[in-house]
This record gives structure tokens, sequence and C-alpha cells, in this order.
């Protein structure tokens, strides 16, 4: 699977690529949310994990411009260090199919992924 990773910190983005390569996928970068939405447009993305807070536009007004402007059906997972139920909850009302909590394990990342995979087949 083509995985597009959006986030604005380098070391999560870093990482989340390795990962993501170990597991047998396509890593996808993208610098921001306009990057991504055009990448996603494009359907050069299987799944797309993204970031809940970012600078400029975040990733629930991401999710809200995928689902209600380009009216993208690509999967999303939302990740956040924040560990907070009201926010989980905004990111699934606002259009993601899931949510992963940072720091990421390889396990818990291969879960949500191997979820999404079989979902596509």
């Amino acid at each position: 699977m083509n995985i597009l990773i959006l986030d604005d910190d380098q070391l999560t983005l870093t990482a989340l690529e390795h990962l993501i390569s170990v597991l047998g996928h396509q890593p996808i970068i993208a610098e921001d949310a306009n990057q991504a939405i055009v990448k996603i447009s494009n359907k050069e993305a299987d799944l797309v994990i993204s970031d809940i807070m970012m600078p400029g536009l975040s990733g629930l007004a991401l999710v809200n411009v995928l689902r209600s402007v380009h009216k993208s059906e690509t999967p999303i997972i939302m990740m956040s260090s924040l560990h907070n139920s009201p926010l989980v909850a905004a990111a699934l009302k606002a259009g993601a199919n899931d949510f992963i909590d940072k720091p990421i394990t390889i396990e818990a990342l291969a879960a949500k992924i191997n979820k999404f995979d079989a979902m596509k087949q």
C-alpha cells in the first residue's frame, strides 16, 4: 500500500517512514496539508496517516476538506500525542476512519495498517 504521512515534526516523519517501509509498504511524505490534498486528489495514497495538531491547516481541517470539498474516500488515520478523548471524537466526527496515539509502536501501526489493507483487498 502507498501510505501518505503528514506531520510537522521531522523526527516523527522519519520514524514513520522507516516503520512503514519495514512493514512492507511504500511511505509517501507530505510536508504540509496542501501538499497532502494534492497527493490524495491525485490518488497517490491508499491510506493517510496525519497528525491532528499542525501549523496552518490542522489535521481536523484537512479531514474536513478531503471529505466535503474533494469527496475523498481515502481512509485516514489521525494521530496525536495529546491522549484526549474529545479530540479523538472530533477526529472521527470530522471523517477520520481511525485514531492512533503517539508515540507509535510498530505493533500498533501494523494493526492499523493491516485493518485497512484487508479492507482494500
